[in-house]
């Protein structure tokens, strides 16, 4: 089962610092919804921001899934209600990404569009080439490398005029089930680094975060590893349907007591979810 810690995570690097994500992120970070018990036909969540003072701001999102559970479809309402992307993937027979058109609007510039397109090595498995296009036209490519295990040793992203401008390179950390994605710029200095799991059906999560479960796997409480009495953590309750997945889930931010005991518990955020099943 992956339970990845995505509030905290979302692939944790240094955007902070305003670099973009890397290329491969398109095929290493495909959005997944895993099923306790059948498999999903359709998912609609409703995502309600909570803060006291002001009116509840709701957000819906609708998911299709194809026979294997891989996500196909996903739609995005604003707070009024309009379409505000719409997001389509397409697979291999050996369930790897193949193509992805993400369809959103922007305030400044109205719809865009941005296309992947992963091409596979049908020996290896492997993909072998990304392509990104923004608005039907290429803005950036990559060839991917392999190491003596045959596994992606880097990729080698190139701009639309063909000039290289990044080296991805990946580096295996199997204890802890992680890729981590160095990205360097053309002239070989480093620019962000970012981490995704190595086995997306195992347990990741990064050194720098931790976590209490449920029994069922589901996250509890999270918080960073160098957290101390007093410090801010996030407290997660559910309600669940009878195949044992969650249908409510309810975010608060919480102060630690000793042994991190739950104190000054603040409802942030609620999301209620209808599942269909195939």
């Amino acid at each position: 089962m992956q339970k990845i810690i995505s509030t905290l995570i979302v692939l944790f690097c240094c955007s902070a610092l305003g670099y973009s994500q890397p290329i491969v992120n398109h095929f290493l970070a495909i959005p997944n919804d895993v099923s306790h018990g059948g498999t999903f036909r359709s998912i609609t969540e409703t995502s309600e921001v909570l803060i006291r003072g002001y009116q509840p701001v709701a957000h819906k999102t609708e998911k299709q899934f194809n026979g294997n559970g891989l996500i196909t479809k996903q739609i995005a309402y604003n707070s009024a209600g309009g379409k505000s992307s719409e997001t389509h993937w397409e697979y291999t027979q050996h369930n790897g990404l193949s193509r992805k058109h993400h369809k959103f609007f922007a305030n400044l510039s109205g719809w865009n569009e941005e296309e992947v397109i992963v091409e596979w090595d049908s020996e290896t498995l492997l993909p072998h080439r990304v392509e990104v296009l923004k608005n039907g036209k290429t803005s950036q490519w990559a060839l991917m490398t392999m190491d003596t295990l045959g596994r992606i040793e880097s990729a080698k992203v190139f701009g639309p005029t063909g000039a290289h401008t990044f080296t991805e390179k990946f580096i295996y950390i199997e204890s802890s089930n992680m890729i981590k994605v160095m990205v360097y710029r053309s002239n070989g200095l480093y620019a962000s680094s970012w981490s995704y799991p190595l086995n997306s059906e195992k347990e990741f999560r990064l050194e720098s975060i931790a976590c209490q479960l449920y029994s069922n796997g589901d996250i509890m409480l999270e918080k960073l590893s160098s957290a101390i009495k007093g410090d801010q953590a996030y407290y997660y309750e559910y309600e669940y349907d009878s195949q044992g997945n969650w249908i409510e889930k309810r975010t608060y931010q919480v102060a630690l007591g000793k042994n991190d005991r739950i104190r000054k518990k603040s409802l942030e955020n609620k999301v209620t979810r209808k599942i269909t099943y195939q």
